[in-house]
């Protein structure tokens, strides 16, 4: 299912797919060789519970603060994953 949300005044496409290799996401920016691409947000669909809370945040974060190192983005989304599973946020039952 596509999602279409604002980060930092700017439209992002944030999708749920199965991805290939090691990563469990990914940002892409503007390709100023394909502008038509648009910035998308991939989620990768298996991910359940806290380890998917931690990708959704770890991608936003890229997204919104594009110079941030990978270590910095990772930890955030680390610590703040932490947080609020331990406060109770979790997705509804479908």
């Amino acid at each position: 299912m596509d999602h279409h949300f604002s980060i930092a005044g700017i439209r992002w496409l944030w999708r749920y797919a199965r991805l290939r290799g090691a990563a469990s996401g990914w940002a892409y920016f503007l390709d100023p060789s394909n502008p038509a691409a648009g910035r998308k947000i991939l989620i990768d669909s298996s991910l359940r519970g806290r380890a998917r809370l931690e990708i959704e945040i770890h991608e936003f974060t890229h997204a919104s603060n594009p110079t941030l190192s990978e270590e910095h983005v990772d930890r955030q989304g680390k610590d703040l994953a932490k947080i609020l599973w331990a406060l109770g946020y979790r997705l509804p039952k479908t």
